[in-house]
């Protein structure tokens, strides 16, 4: 039997993570836009514990510049 990776998004400043499937896109503890890859390689977050980029090494926290960049590759 095949696993399916699964996908989150994740708030940069307090780490609460939803599957990436639900319909939250903003965080409900503090209104930061939940990230959904990482802000630097654009790798997706395949662990709701995720604090830092498995690809990469970017750290998920709240980094205003490379989430405007980010949010720039979502819309």
């Amino acid at each position: 039997m095949a696993t399916v990776a699964v996908s989150y998004r994740l708030c940069p400043r307090c780490f609460r993570a939803v599957r990436l499937e639900s319909e939250e896109f903003y965080c409900p503890n503090d209104g930061e836009r939940l990230l959904e890859r990482c802000p630097h390689c654009a790798a997706s977050i395949l662990s709701p514990y995720a604090h830092y980029c498995v690809r990469c090494g970017t750290p998920f926290g709240a980094h205003p510049a490379r989430l405007s960049a980010l949010w720039t590759l979502e819309d």
